[in-house]
C-alpha cells in the first residue's frame, strides 16, 4: 500500500483538476483526462505529467489508456488520500462541496 498523506502540492493539484469551471463540477470518478504524445517514439501514447507520475508512483492514481482517451483514476488508497484531504482545517469544503458529497457518499475508484 502507498502512503496515503497527500502534499500541499498534491493536494493544490487535486483542487485544481477537480475544481468547478463554467459551472461544471467535475467527478472524481471520471478521472484525469491526459494529453497524448503528438509526434516522436511515443506517440499515441498518454503524456504523463509530473504531478500525475508521482502519485501514479506512490499507488495513489492508476492510467488507463485503454478505453477512450487516457485518464488517470485515483486508487482505493487514493481516494483514501482524498478523504483525508477534507478534514484538514485549511480545506475550503464549501468550494469543493462537490467532491465532498462524491467522498461522503463513498465514490468508488475508476
Amino acid at each position: 500500500m502507498g502512503e496515503t498523506t497527500l502534499t500541499r502540492a498534491e493536494e493544490r493539484f487535486i483542487r485544481w483538476a477537480f475544481g468547478t469551471y463554467s459551472g461544471h463540477n467535475p467527478s472524481l470518478s471520471d478521472g484525469i483526462i491526459l494529453p497524448i504524445w503528438k509526434s516522436g517514439p511515443r506517440t499515441g501514447q498518454p503524456r504523463i505529467p509530473a504531478s500525475i507520475r508521482d502519485l501514479v508512483a506512490r499507488g495513489l492514481l492508476r492510467v488507463v489508456a485503454e478505453e477512450g482517451p487516457p485518464r488517470a483514476y485515483f486508487t482505493h488508497t487514493g481516494m483514501t488520500a482524498v478523504r483525508r484531504m477534507f478534514i484538514k482545517p485549511r480545506f475550503d469544503a464549501g468550494r469543493y462541496i462537490h467532491l465532498l458529497r462524491e467522498v461522503e457518499n463513498g465514490a468508488d475508484p475508476g
